[in-house]
């Protein structure tokens, strides 16, 4: 169940994941949002709203979507994890359907 708190922290912890990324500051973030340094703060530790303008600014200074920044557990993929997906895809043809199905339970295991 979600209720105004989470949904602060899901923000908060989202722009913070994506700030740290792509590898700029609470001020460098804060200066392109017109914010005093102080508030990109707040939103990351969701102690904050975000207005709905500022919402529009973070979606499109990180090229996401809105809902983007509002769902749970937000995974960005560095240049190094899409180089692990790239070679996996290339694997994968190779193996059977065992391996394939044994490959996927691994999978499912790690997630859970």
């Amino acid at each position: 169940m979600y209720d105004s708190e989470n949904i602060k922290k899901i923000i908060g912890a989202n722009v913070k994941e994506l700030r740290i990324n792509r590898g700029i500051t609470q001020e460098q973030l804060s200066e392109f949002l017109g914010l005093q340094s102080h508030s990109v703060t707040k939103i990351e530790t969701g102690s904050t709203f975000v207005s709905s303008k500022v919402l529009a600014a973070l979606s499109n200074f990180f090229n996401v979507t809105p809902s983007f920044l509002l769902s749970p557990k937000v995974k960005v993929f560095t240049e190094a994890d899409i180089n692990y997906i790239n070679e996996i895809k290339r694997l994968l043809p190779d193996f059977s359907s065992d391996k394939l199905r044994e490959i996927f339970n691994i999978l499912n295991v790690m997630d859970k």
